[in-house]
C-alpha cells in the first residue's frame, strides 16, 4: 500500500509539471515568481524521474532498448580513454 501511495503521489507532482510546461509555452508574465515556479517544476520532475522505477506510476516506466545499453557503453568507453589519454 506505501507504495502505491507513492506511485500516486509521483503522478500527481508530474501532471503539475507538465501544466507548468504547457504554460510555459503559452505564457510568461517576466516575474521572478513565474521563473521560481518553472524552476520548482523543473527540479521537481527531475527528482520524480530519478525515483527507482518501482516507485514510478506504470505509465513512466520506460525501457531502455539494447542499443541504448550499447551507445551508453561505447560513450563510457570514450570517456574513459579520454580520461586516461589526460592522466597520462
Amino acid at each position: 500500500m506505501h507504495l502505491d501511495r507513492i506511485k500516486g503521489l509521483v503522478a500527481d507532482v508530474l501532471k503539475i509539471v507538465r501544466e507548468v510546461e504547457e504554460w510555459r509555452n503559452d505564457y510568461d508574465p517576466m516575474t521572478q515568481e513565474w521563473y521560481t515556479l518553472c524552476n520548482l517544476a523543473d527540479t521537481a520532475g527531475s527528482l520524480a524521474l530519478s525515483l527507482p522505477v518501482e516507485m514510478l506510476p506504470d505509465k513512466e516506466w520506460r525501457h531502455v532498448s539494447p542499443a541504448e545499453y550499447a551507445a551508453c557503453d561505447e560513450l563510457l568507453a570514450i570517456l574513459a580513454d579520454t580520461e586516461a589519454e589526460r592522466q597520462a
